[in-house]
């Protein structure tokens, strides 16, 4: 691409080179012809060449443009995919104190302005930057004196776009974080806007887009009046030069001193040369807009993801499942809940339940065995290995989570089943869906495992919902399943045939169950009951019954004592 600018820059100059031959040269040379008549050999080659010249300059254009363009989305593809990339790294608490409308915000509008610089200022400083080399040297050539004039008021005009540069990407950066607002609650309503109906808040929701709106107007205002401040301020500096030349110039002509083509070609490429000062001031001020969104976009690449998989992470595959919570320390916030030397032990294939009311720690418990986030204090290890010295990939696929509101993404239900194991037989996705007692379900549909779900699910109930997960987990066939409330979206009968599939799937594999419906784990190895995250008590639902006030307080409100 710089190749073809360079070229470019040389058919420039040559125009109005070709010009000043015309006038100085061409035309006294065919008025000097005797008889009266004009050899129109030299005018048709002269036409011919100024032909070329545009022919070539606009073929060259078109690939320069061609190549820009290509070479800027490739970057923003590059820069968009490690941001994506790098997002899904990041905890689970960067998620939750970040709305995904803002986060969307950074990945579409901030990088997208990255594109425009990379396709069209960064192109526009490289041709710039050729031609102002390029002109500026033809002009020193033709008049040096005259050249040094027409250029003086040339920093005055960088000091201008560097003063309107600075406030306007004050301005950029105000109206980017404004419009992620807006672009955050309009995600926000639209998430939930079975909710706004059906609270009919819906001219409220409204009123509240209108204020963000009305709050990034006036911003959006101030930096388009600046850049055209900035523009038209620069524009008026850069117009004293031409006229100065051609005053002079019209002197140095009338006494003798400059030929008449050479003024002209010289006052074209003058104006030439403050086409490319104004457009580099024009990029100056591009660059200092977008460099407000790249700012934003590398605040979040700068961010270190709490989780990180080590050099020497080992895999460890069918792996027995045994786990071991060593005085586990944690918190989400030095003022908020905190799990102070938390000690518990699960055998291989041991099907554990965890109780307790909302807020003991539960939930916590499963994103530290997840690796959702890591332990502040003590291990969390699985055959004896700590969590922090697995590949992440490897813990993934031995350990499964079906959880409370478990999600479906918008594809098949086959390819929903299949999620974490894409290689799966067509046999191996109807066992797992028999399994989780889904199969008649899926049969009854019109496309069968070819029915796409809606997004996020939406055209499946709850339970059915739910069960597609449990199949999606079966499928991966790991050693240590953890289901959180995975049943509470299930009927009595749903719920009871899961029930009778899950003793089967979880007879050779390690069980962590958080439930709240204490009747679907009256039957597991042991139950531990927890409260302010610490183990009340641990036993069976008979001895728990009897000597644990906490488990029996549930039981009595659920009529199971």
């Amino acid at each position: 691409m710089l190749l073809i600018m360079v070229v470019l820059t040389g058919l420039t100059i040559a125009l109005p080179a070709a010009i000043q031959y015309m006038i100085d040269v061409l035309i006294p040379g065919l008025e000097s012809d005797s008889g009266g008549s004009v050899d129109m050999t030299p005018v048709l080659l002269f036409g011919a060449v100024l032909m070329g010249i545009y022919f070539f300059e606009m073929v060259f254009a078109w690939l320069r443009d061609y190549l820009a363009a290509y070479i800027g989305a490739e970057i923003i593809k590059d820069i968009r995919l490690e941001l994506y990339t790098h997002l899904q790294r990041l905890s689970l608490r960067f998620h939750a104190q970040n709305q995904v409308g803002e986060v969307m915000s950074r990945i579409l509008s901030d990088v997208g302005r990255l594109q425009e610089l990379l396709t069209t200022t960064l192109l526009m400083i490289f041709t710039n930057v050729l031609l102002l080399a390029g002109i500026l040297g033809y002009l020193l050539y033709t008049d040096w004196k005259l050249t040094l004039v027409a250029v003086a008021l040339v920093p005055v005009t960088v000091l201008a776009a560097r003063l309107f540069g600075i406030r306007l990407n004050r301005l950029v950066a105000i109206a980017q974080q404004k419009l992620a607002e807006v672009s955050a609650k309009i995600q926000e309503s639209l998430a939930g806007l079975k909710t706004i109906k059906a609270f009919g808040q819906e001219k409220r929701e409204s009123q509240t887009v209108n204020m963000l709106l009305g709050a990034l107007n006036p911003v959006l205002v101030k930096a388009s009046v600046t850049n055209s401040m900035a523009t038209n301020t620069v524009q008026f500096i850069n117009m004293v030069g031409p006229i100065v030349v051609l005053a002079w110039g019209t002197y140095l002509v009338a006494s003798g001193g400059m030929l008449l083509g050479a003024l002209i070609a010289f006052y074209i490429l003058l104006t030439y040369l403050h086409s490319p000062v104004r457009g580099l001031t024009q990029a100056h001020l591009e660059i200092q807009s977008a460099m407000a969104s790249a700012d934003r976009v590398f605040a979040y690449l700068d961010i270190e993801p709490e989780v990180r998989e080590t050099d020497a992470a080992v895999s460890i595959r069918n792996a027995r499942g045994e786990l071991v919570f060593d005085k586990i320390g944690f918190a989400y916030s030095p003022e908020g809940f905190a799990l102070r030397r938390f000690s518990l032990e699960i055998g291989a294939k041991e099907k554990v339940a965890l109780v307790g009311p909302s807020g003991s720690g539960k939930t916590t418990l499963i994103n530290l065995l997840m690796r959702f986030f890591d332990p502040q204090e003590g291990a969390i290890t699985l055959d004896g290995i700590d969590l922090r010295n697995l590949s992440l990939d490897s813990l993934r696929k031995e350990v499964a989570l079906v959880e409370q509101d478990p999600l479906l993404f918008k594809l098949s239900i086959r390819d929903n089943i299949a999620y974490g194991k894409p290689e799966a037989s067509e046999e191996e996705i109807v066992a797992a869906a028999t399994a989780a007692n889904i199969d008649q379900f899926i049969a009854s549909l019109p496309q069968g495992y070819d029915t796409e779900v809606g997004e996020r699910g939406v055209t499946v109930s709850g339970g059915e919902k739910q069960r597609l997960c449990l199949a999606r987990a079966i499928l991966m066939n790991p050693s240590v399943l953890i289901l959180d409330e995975a049943t509470s979206a299930l009927d009595s009968n749903s719920e009871t045939l899961i029930q009778r599939a899950l003793d089967q799937v979880l007879a050779d594999k390690t069980a962590v169950i958080i439930a709240h419906r204490l009747a679907t784990i009256k039957n597991v190895d042991r139950i531990v009951a927890i409260e302010d995250g610490r183990i009340v008590d641990e036993g069976t639902h008979r001895e728990l019954i009897d000597r644990c006030p906490l488990y029996r307080e549930l039981a009595q409100k659920q009529m199971l004592a």
